[in-house]
């Protein structure tokens, strides 16, 4: 279940409410739908057991799959990590041919919710969003490799490389790529589409 996903189920559940109702929890959530506080993620969990008893007790009254929605926004919203944490960092490796791809600082796969987040940038017409929540919560390091005293070496990237690679990937595009915060967005959105591609192919 993606953030956008649980935000909506959970918004289904709020329709119902009134002022003053256990539920008014399930309004505590911006768009990417993490918990205010553990007290809040409490809230919400113990509300959700509430919602479950009324399905089971009067399962005409809802969809065939309601419970199953209900049970993985559960276990969604216990995983969460609470609003305004910071995530851990990772490695967007960029190269003046144009290629971009990301790792763990440990060389890994992303997976967890760094890697959902990052499939959220794929996600809808409209990028930019889930890029910018990827550069605020996460603060990837865009890396690349350069020849310094005489030696390659894997090193942070600087606006200018940055702005290089975007007009190789983005060469038709009307985008100032000298402006850092444009590059940052493009540079994103491209390490996740080559993210997508690359789970396409396993």
């Amino acid at each position: 279940m993606t953030p956008m996903e649980a935000y909506e189920y959970a918004a289904s559940w709020g329709s119902f409410l009134r002022s003053g109702d256990p539920g008014a929890c399930l309004y505590g959530f911006d768009s990417d739908c993490r918990p205010q506080s553990e007290e809040h993620r409490q809230d919400v969990i113990n509300f959700m057991k509430t919602c479950r008893l009324n399905v089971l007790e009067r399962p005409e009254d809802f969809d065939g799959d309601e419970l199953e929605k209900m049970d993985a926004f559960t276990e969604f919203i216990t995983k969460r990590n609470i609003k305004g944490k910071t995530d851990e960092s990772f490695i967007i490796e960029i190269s003046l041919c144009g290629s971009v791809a990301c790792c763990t600082h440990d060389g890994n796969d992303l997976g967890g919710e760094m890697l959902s987040d990052m499939n959220d940038c794929n996600g809808s017409g409209d990028a930019e969003p889930a890029c910018q929540y990827i550069l605020d919560n996460y603060k990837p390091e865009f890396r690349i490799v350069r020849r310094v005293d005489g030696k390659y070496q894997n090193v942070i990237a600087s606006k200018e490389e940055k702005h290089q690679v975007c007009r190789e990937i983005y060469g038709g595009s009307d985008t100032n790529f000298k402006d850092e915060d444009n590059a940052n967005l493009y540079l994103v959105w491209a390490a996740a589409s080559d993210l997508e591609a690359m789970q396409e192919v396993k």
